[in-house]
C-alpha cells in the first residue's frame, strides 16, 4: 500500500477546543482510503467523519474516513473533510471542516475487467430481460469472478435468473430456505480474455422504481498473499415510471 500524508494542522471547534489534524490518502490496486490522523495535547485522538475530493472545480470522489473509494487517478485536488475529533478518555470533542490541496502521482491501475449491460433503463410495473456481459481484458487475474446485483428492499423489485452461475442468496438461519429476491449473484467460473460471459437477468419491477447497482470481484493472485483481491463498481440500470 503507497500513502501520501499531509502535515498536521491546528483545527478549532466552535467550543474553543482544538486538535492537531492531518490527512493521509492510500492507495490499494484501483480503490483509496482517505484518514485524517490526529492529535489532542500530547497524545493520539479517534477522528471521524467524511470527505469530498475536488478537481477543476468539479466533485470526483467522496466518502467516509477509513472506507475505500475508487481512485481518480494523478493529479493535484481540492480535499475537504469535515471532521469529528474525540479523546479518549473524554477531554476534547470537537467538529471543523478542513480544506486542503494534495497532490497525488500514483498512475490509475490498468483496467482488467469491464461489466456492459443492456438495456441501461427499465420501466416501473414491468419484467424486462437485462443482459450484463462480463469481460476479462487481459491476463492479471483468473477465469473466476463474482457478479453481485441489488435492488432497493421494500420496493417490490426481483431479480431472477435460468443461468445456474446465478441464485438469490438465503436470508435467515438454518434451517430457513427463504431468500433475498432483490439480490442477485453470478458466480463465473470460465471469464477468459476474448470469451466474455454473458448473463441474462429477469429484472421484475414494481410500482415503485429501484435502480439495480452491479458491482464485482475478482482475484488477482499473487503467489499466496491473501490480500490481492478487487472489486469492479458495475453500471446502475436506471428505472422510469410506466
Amino acid at each position: 500500500m503507497t500513502q501520501r500524508c499531509l502535515p498536521p494542522v491546528v483545527v478549532k471547534g466552535k467550543s474553543g477546543q482544538s486538535a492537531k489534524a492531518g490527512v493521509c490518502v492510500a492507495l490499494d490496486n484501483a480503490f483509496m482510503t482517505v484518514t485524517a490522523p490526529a492529535e489532542c495535547g500530547r497524545g493520539a485522538c479517534d477522528t471521524s467523519g467524511t470527505w469530498r475530493m475536488k478537481r477543476s472545480g468539479r466533485d470526483v470522489a467522496s466518502g467516509e474516513f477509513g472506507r475505500r473509494a475508487g481512485y481518480p487517478g494523478p493529479g493535484t485536488y481540492e480535499i475537504i473533510t469535515t471532521l469529528r475529533v474525540r479523546s479518549v478518555p473524554a477531554g476534547v470533542d470537537l467538529r471543523a471542516e478542513r480544506t486542503a490541496r494534495i497532490t497525488l502521482s500514483w498512475p490509475r491501475p490498468k483496467t482488467t475487467h469491464r461489466i456492459d449491460v443492456s438495456p441501461r433503463t427499465v420501466r416501473a410495473g414491468r419484467t424486462t430481460t437485462v443482459t450484463y456481459t462480463v469481460s476479462r481484458l487481459g491476463p492479471d487475474g483468473d477465469s473466476n469472478s463474482r457478479l453481485g446485483l441489488i435492488g432497493t428492499e421494500g420496493t417490490g423489485v426481483r431479480l431472477t435468473s435460468s443461468d445456474p452461475q446465478c441464485s438469490n442468496p438465503l436470508s435467515g438461519a438454518y434451517p430457513s430456505t427463504a431468500r433475498h429476491p432483490y439480490v442477485l449473484n453470478c458466480d463465473l467460473v470460465n471469464l477468459q480474455p476474448g470469451r466474455p460471459n454473458v448473463v441474462k437477468v429477469r429484472v421484475r419491477m414494481g410500482k415503485v422504481c429501484s435502480p439495480v447497482v452491479s458491482k464485482m470481484g475478482y482475484w488477482l493472485p499473487k503467489g499466496q498473499e491473501a490480500y490481492t483481491g478487487n472489486m469492479l463498481v458495475g453500471p446502475t440500470v436506471g428505472c422510469v415510471k410506466g
